[in-house]
């Protein structure tokens, strides 16, 4: 890979005026983790937190600034990430992480199962209901259903896991309701789930694995890394999941599969610098459930874990990535 200069870093991040504090505490953590990383490295940095208005680019020299890119929302719009990232390029600047149209494809929980079946890449057949009444069209279970057009985990709990025509309906039902979101079905896999990160080092490679242990959990309707029981730490699934790194000790075959996954995603998708991917075993053969770029880097996050392993603090990570996106930089 060609080194690039060290450039100066904008760094960037969303934020509502109707977010809970929960979530503002939540993004605070890992946006202070950000800045602590940059300080340790030694970058001069600009730190903007924004919420419809990005027109403070206009300050900075695109030749000199590179835009550490955590924006993720615009004006409040959910799942904005695109567009955000369209408004950094009209502004002229190199960003970290993937361009507009791979944010727009992994937005799209079918167009990420085409593009995997297209790439010959192992992944669960799926259908996408809109209504209630298409449920009985589906006869596998158990099921989970999903938002067709969610990431992060919004809209699944518990309930997300069905095993009859009639749960399945009312689930469909739900998500209409509450996030105004046609549903994906697939059925779920009550096994051993894997993360990895990929990042692109002159060519992608992936980091060690993560799994994530639901052993003391007995109803496998439990066993799902939902939203809440990723960020609130007083849930039983914070305090009880584990999330050991790298994995699996005891199956090197399966941890090789899953890397190789990982990387030929990485490169189906188009990502850039960093993402993460999860899978779960059937059988020998892991499953990609989602794909995601411009993944967290939270504490748990397997792009921070998998670095460390490798050696890596969270401030030489950051600027892993950071040397990825300067080759971008205009002259």
């Amino acid at each position: 890979m060609t080194t690039a200069r060290k450039p100066s870093i904008i760094a960037i991040t969303n934020e509502g005026p109707d977010w809970t504090d929960l979530d503002k505490a939540y993004g605070d953590e890992t946006w202070h983790l950000l800045l602590a990383g940059l300080d340790e490295e030694r970058y001069t940095y600009r730190a903007f937190k924004f919420y419809d208005d990005l027109s403070f680019l206009s300050r900075f020299d695109p030749r000199e600034w590179l835009v550490w890119n955590w924006g993720e929302e615009l004006a409040g719009k959910p799942w904005s990430d695109a567009e955000v990232a369209e408004e950094i390029e009209r502004h002229g600047f190199a960003y970290t992480g993937s361009s507009p149209s791979t944010l727009r494809l992994t937005q799209s929980r079918h167009a990420i199962k085409e593009r995997l079946r297209a790439a010959g890449l192992p992944t669960l057949p799926w259908r996408v209901l809109t209504d209630p009444g298409e449920a009985a069209a589906w006869q596998a279970y158990p099921a989970i259903v999903k938002g067709a057009n969610q990431h992060a985990s919004v809209g699944l709990d518990r309930e997300s896991v069905v095993t009859t025509v009639a749960e399945l309906a009312a689930r469909v039902a739900h998500l209409r309701r509450t996030i105004d979101d046609a549903a994906l079905v697939e059925p779920f896999l009550d096994s051993r789930e894997f993360q990895v990160a990929v990042w692109d080092n002159g060519r992608p490679e992936a980091l060690p694995p993560s799994e994530v242990l639901f052993s003391s959990f007995d109803d496998f309707r439990d066993r799902l890394h939902t939203q809440e029981w990723k960020i609130v730490r007083g849930s039983r699934g914070y305090r009880e999941i584990q999330m050991p790194c790298p994995a699996p000790l005891d199956r090197p075959d399966w941890r090789a599969r899953v890397e190789e996954i990982g990387v030929a995603a990485f490169q189906a998708f188009g990502l850039r610098d960093y993402a993460r991917f999860d899978l779960r075993m059937l059988g020998d053969e892991p499953q990609v459930l989602d794909v995601n770029a411009n993944p967290e880097l939270d504490p748990l996050s397997v792009v921070v874990t998998g670095a460390r392993v490798n050696g890596l603090t969270y401030g030489q990570m950051v600027s892993r990535i950071i040397e990825l996106a300067a080759l971008r930089m205009p002259a």
